[in-house]
């Protein structure tokens, strides 16, 4: 396996970089690592010497290619792939400190992959790149190029990074080059490196400001239609009607402006034109992919891995549930138990043996339909886990779900808590092969927690919460009367005696139906389970201090970023 770093002015990065790589449980002997240097001025070139010079006899080889000046990241990069042979070249930004089981993930990604996928890009820690993945194939719409991995021969192919983007862009240009040959691209979220890409969350970067504008309109003379040509445009001059970014931020973007249009026929003579090979790019006003929430959220290891059940209710429809526990086999906390419940005969079971061995799974089936409430509650009895966590088989958790919720429950004096999750409506073209079209990835509940709203109305997806399996205990499961909103009820109850914990960062989706008369059978339904659940409610006594009645005006009346 190659390795792949630029390095300018690096010194301070060198150290912990290289000493994170020594740490790698990757053979090292396999490993190449080449090292471009951009015309440093400080002791980079020096640091790195040392560092070859522990390498020396330990590594399969370690190289240094110094330019004597700055020649941008692609170009550098272009330099450094250049220098190896190994068929997996891994690029990684200097400020990066890999995992110790990073490479091997890649590694095992590739090879299990097929020839269909030529990149993957590695989980970035503390700050998630929020872009969006399928939880199921793992897909994504291009890598950063802060930590990706690609064949090399698809490299080759694409022609490398294109040395005309100096800053920014860089990374969604070579993926969607890679995508348009009809290549795939993967998000392996169990290969971790730390970055140090923000000394504090949400800070804006001059250089990303500006070049990250410029380069998305660069990009849409490569990829986009005339209609997101002149979009990019507006956008840009919609950017000088309102405040600066920083100081003198709308004069920088005005020289960059007035510069790329001098590049602008490089991009548009390699122009990919329409459709080609299934990819059809989009933009997404600045961005090139729909976002999860919490992208400046600040992710944090849980300090210990007690065991999480997650509980799966399901009925007949092993084609569904199959992704659902795919999604599951996804996560990256270490310590899961999935309980599965069909409500009837046991449809699924079949499947299940003979593709999920490898999750430590409980299954059982009902005989006869006992309903959804029934079901779950059987689920939570049959459960071993400290926490519990529902996931109903039409549902589907991001792969570091219950990794986010555990490692803020440890810290926390509440007993449950709850991420964001998508509602995604979709258009089932089969339902046996489970072919469907996802229309929406809409973010419709992000709301902090407030008891208050809590009873008003329901605002935390089943699928969303991680609690204590000791609420269960004490407070008792689903009203097995309830075959509507049994969920928002058993909420309701349990804030009785908590609060839950809010993580504003989207871990998970679930799904409602795209077509009208399907939705107003369902809102039917759950009108009339209203109705009930408000006729339970007048016995829920909900003891609240004056003083978090203030607090919660407070927060009702101040922002509360998202």
């Amino acid at each position: 396996m190659d390795l792949v770093y630029v390095a300018y002015n690096s010194e301070k990065w060198i150290a912990p970089c290289f000493s994170a790589l020594q740490k790698s449980s990757y053979e090292r002997k396999k490993l190449n690592v080449f090292v471009v240097d951009n015309g440093s001025t400080d002791r980079t070139v020096e640091m790195l010497y040392q560092v070859k010079k522990e390498w020396e006899n330990r590594a399969g080889k370690f190289e240094i290619i110094e330019a004597k000046k700055n020649l941008g990241f692609g170009k550098a990069n272009n330099l450094g792939f250049a220098k190896g042979t190994s068929d997996l070249v891994c690029f990684f930004n200097i400020d990066t400190e890999i995992f110790p089981t990073a490479l091997s993930e890649i590694e095992s990604a590739a090879e299990h992959s097929g020839e269909a996928v030529a990149m993957w890009e590695l989980r970035q820690f503390p700050y998630e790149h929020p872009k969006l993945y399928d939880p199921v194939t793992m897909e994504t719409s291009w890598c950063s190029g802060a930590a990706f991995a690609i064949r090399r021969k698809v490299y080759q192919q694409a022609g490398g990074f294109d040395e005309k983007i100096f800053l920014y862009a860089e990374d969604v240009d070579l993926s969607w080059r890679v995508r348009s040959l009809g290549y795939g691209i993967q998000y392996v979220p169990k290969a971790m490196i730390l970055h140090h890409s923000y000394e504090e969350a949400g800070k804006v970067k001059p250089n990303q400001h500006v070049y990250g504008v410029i380069h998305n309109l660069l990009l849409r003379y490569r990829f986009g239609t005339v209609y997101d040509i002149l979009k990019g445009h507006l956008q840009f001059w919609s950017l000088m009607g309102i405040p600066e970014a920083f100081p003198h931020s709308k004069r920088m973007l005005l020289k960059e402006y007035l510069k790329h249009f001098g590049k602008a026929p490089h991009f548009w003579s390699s122009k990919a034109r329409g459709k080609k090979n299934g990819f059809s790019p989009q933009f997404y006003g600045w961005d090139y992919s729909s976002v999860r929430e919490g992208g400046y959220y600040r992710n944090e290891l849980p300090s210990e891995t007690p065991k999480v059940s997650v509980l799966v209710r399901t009925c007949g429809r092993p084609c569904v549930l199959r992704e659902t526990l795919i999604s599951l086999r996804n996560q990256t906390y270490p310590n899961l138990e999935v309980v599965v419940v069909e409500d009837g005969e046991n449809v699924s079971e079949k499947m299940i043996r003979e593709e999920f061995s490898d999750l430590n799974l409980v299954y059982l089936s009902t005989g006869r339909r006992v309903g959804r409430s029934k079901a779950g509650n059987m689920a939570m009895e049959r459960a071993s886990g400290t926490y519990l966590n529902f996931l109903d088989d039409d549902d589907l958790f991001y792969a570091d779900h219950v990794e986010v919720l555990v490692s803020r429950l440890l810290k926390e004096k509440n007993r449950a808590a709850y991420a964001f999750g998508f509602e995604t409506p979709i258009e089932v073209i089969s339902r046996e092969p489970y072919q469907y079209v996802v229309k929406h990835y809409n973010g419709v509940h992000k709301q902090e927690f407030d008891k208050i709203t809590l009873c008003h109305h329901n605002y935390i997806p089943i699928q969303t919460i991680l609690f204590e399996k000791s609420l269960f205990q004490e407070y008792g499961g689903l009203d097995e009367n309830l075959d509507a909103l049994e969920d928002w009820d058993l909420w309701v109850r349990y804030s009785l005696y908590t609060d839950f914990t809010c993580v504003p960062k989207t871990t998970s989706l679930y799904r409602v139906p795209y077509d009208r008369k399907e939705n107003a059978r369902r809102q039917k339904t759950l009108d009339e389970a209203l109705i009930t659940v408000r006729e339970k409610q007048r016995a829920y006594v909900q003891k609240i201090s004056v003083y978090d009645i203030a607090a919660m005006y407070e927060k009702r009346n101040s922002f509360w970023p998202h």
